[in-house]
């Protein structure tokens, strides 16, 4: 009994976590969307834009590699606690947990690279370029344009600006165009799906991320890379 009690409070706790962070991610969109001009203006820009975001992408394997001082594969609890120390974000014990078990999405115990990949635009949607530069100076640049365009397609496809992606939101988008045949509810709904990781009827900033390094092909170009460097 105890410990069933004990796993219940673990869950309202980690919701509350959860719901507390995307209110801060859903703030700064809300700022963002202020002083920002719109990126893209179609479905399509978005995904023409995939192959940049995945070049943009590829050089952090070498950040986590750094980070993943065990490599294992993962970044646990101490090692996200040195990231942050390297990156002079100011966290409080607290607050480094909360958004460690955050980031890690599939509930592995750990951050693994798409998940850092997550972690460090949402570090920079929070606190801004002064992360990425600590990231890498010579690669900060980079950085800040392609975690920009990924923060804008979110935002494009956030029509009510909340932080919360619906699913009318995914098809209203993609049928915007009005020189193309309207596309199949079940396309629009299997898109959805495959973003609402949580299945809770939206998809977060976190998830929309997740889904987009997913489709670049980020993941399965690192394993193939991997698979052909190991003995």
């Amino acid at each position: 009994m105890g410990c069933v009690e004990s796993k219940l409070v673990a869950t309202i706790k980690y919701r509350r976590v959860e719901k507390d962070l995307d209110k801060k991610v859903a703030e700064a969109l809300k700022e963002r969307t202020k002083s920002k001009k719109k990126t893209f203006r179609s479905v399509n820009s978005i995904t023409m834009g995939l192959p940049r975001f995945k070049e943009g992408l590829r050089n952090i394997r070498d950040v986590f590699d750094q980070y993943d001082e065990d490599s294992n594969g993962t970044i646990d609890n101490e090692e996200l606690r040195n990231c942050l120390n390297k990156l002079q974000v100011q966290m409080s014990e607290e607050e480094i947990d909360n958004i460690h078990r955050y980031c890690d999405i599939d509930n592995r115990k750990g951050i693994q690279f798409p998940e850092f990949v997550v972690f460090l635009c949402l570090m920079y949607l929070l606190f801004g370029s002064d992360v990425t530069y600590r990231v890498s100076e010579f690669e900060s640049a980079r950085l800040n344009y392609v975690f920009d365009e990924l923060i804008d397609a979110f935002l494009f496809f956030d029509k009510d600006g909340n932080g919360k992606m619906k699913r009318k939101d995914v098809t209203q988008r993609m049928n915007e165009a009005t020189h193309q045949e309207r596309t199949p509810s079940h396309i629009t709904s299997q898109l959805f799906k495959e973003m609402d990781l949580n299945r809770n009827g939206h998809v977060n900033l976190k998830e929309f991320l997740l889904s987009i390094i997913r489709w670049a092909g980020i993941e399965t170009d690192d394993d193939e890379a991997r698979n052909e460097t190991s003995p």
